[in-house]
């Protein structure tokens, strides 16, 4: 049997987190995680960046997994250069630190849903139940 469970269910209809368990095996999914927290922007690409993996952080462990149950993670940067991408990985290491990475990809945009965005990550994890 699959069950279904939404983290966080938003009152317009949509949630950032869905967990469903099948044959003892809880998948985690997690969308779009921005530098936006406590109301406010980061206010550098490094700020929302850390911002970003926070709430990521955050919203794994509502769902009981964390950062280490992570197979898969994709990374939406606008504007992306050399730079923002060492400083993505930088901060990418500071939440991961484990030997055994998840696959990752890093995408470049032109923009993500409000201009004051800069970065934008999503993840799948995965967890014995």
């Amino acid at each position: 049997m699959l069950t279904k469970e939404f983290i966080h269910p938003h009152p317009m209809g949509f949630t950032n987190t869905v967990a469903y368990t099948a044959q003892g095996v809880k998948t985690i999914v997690v969308s779009g995680q921005v530098g936006y927290a406590d109301g406010r922007f980061g206010e550098t690409f490094e700020e929302q960046a850390e911002m970003a993996h926070r709430n990521l952080v955050d919203e794994l462990a509502a769902a009981g997994a964390g950062v280490e149950d992570v197979i898969k993670l994709n990374s939406y940067v606008v504007d992306l250069d050399s730079q923002r991408s060492k400083t993505l990985s930088q901060v990418k290491a500071k939440f991961f630190t484990q030997t055994d990475q998840p696959a990752s990809t890093l995408i470049g945009i032109s923009a993500l849903v409000m201009k004051q965005l800069q970065v934008e990550i999503e993840a799948t994890a995965v967890i014995e139940v």
